[in-house]
């Protein structure tokens, strides 16, 4: 079985300007990522997919292999966007030779993630019969939506009247964290989506769950960081 890690790293950002290449910890956010890959064995081909040239050569001077990406996948504004994206890049390298079963999404905003996660979800796919896989962390929030314009709201996940000790609840109840995504190939070109068939997890803890899209959230990943490499 033929295992392909894809990194989707667009130079532009709505949220924090060139995200991907700036900065933390004093390297560039896509290093964490690419310097956790290195640690999974299970990972045969790895590719920074990206239509910014300095990404790409970020990269290179790591590395990674890249890859270009058409013009239709430069702004992240549409429908299912990612996934169409690993279907092109996917396509693109079997046009030149590639032969792929395993189909591994990893974005560049999720620093913190371990390297046992990633090879834990590569393992239920690839060994445990599960067509696709992914992170989450486990969650105990009490949900409530907003039901007119005004200020009314009502709960969606409990009842207020059953209220009891959080660690008496039955909590089942579980967050997706972008970490990182694992697809059987052929699930991937012929239903257009990263996860679908008999779907499997592993748990990663929130602190490492961090996914950097606002300033705030960067920050607080670069400080878990530096108190990781001060202990």
């Amino acid at each position: 079985m033929t295992i392909l890690a894809i990194t989707p790293a667009r130079g532009g950002s709505k949220g924090i300007f060139r995200k991907n290449i700036k900065h933390m910890a004093g390297k560039p956010l896509i290093q964490h990522t690419i310097e956790t890959v290195h640690e999974c064995p299970l990972i045969d081909r790895y590719i920074v997919n990206s239509e910014d040239k300095e990404i790409r050569c970020i990269a290179e001077s790591l590395g990674v292999e890249t890859q270009d990406r058409p013009d239709d996948f430069f702004y992240d504004n549409t429908f299912q966007e990612v996934d169409r994206l690993l279907m092109w890049a996917v396509r693109d390298l079997e046009k030149k030779g590639a032969y792929i079963d395993i189909v591994v999404l990893l974005y560049a905003t999720a620093p913190l993630r371990p390297y046992q996660a990633i090879n834990g979800c590569i393992d239920l796919v690839l060994n445990q019969g599960y067509d696709s896989a992914l992170t989450l962390y486990e969650d105990r929030i009490y949900l409530w939506e907003r039901v007119d314009q005004a200020f009314t709201v009502t709960p969606t996940n409990y009842d207020p009247q059953k209220r009891g000790p959080n660690q008496l609840e039955c909590w089942n109840q579980w967050i997706e964290n972008k970490a990182v995504y694992v697809v059987k190939r052929n699930l991937l070109m012929e239903t257009g989506c990263r996860l679908g068939g008999n779907i499997g997890f592993v748990e990663m803890n929130k602190e490492d769950s961090i996914d950097i899209d606002k300033p705030e959230e960067f920050s607080l990943a670069e400080q878990i960081m530096f108190l990781r490499q001060n202990s």
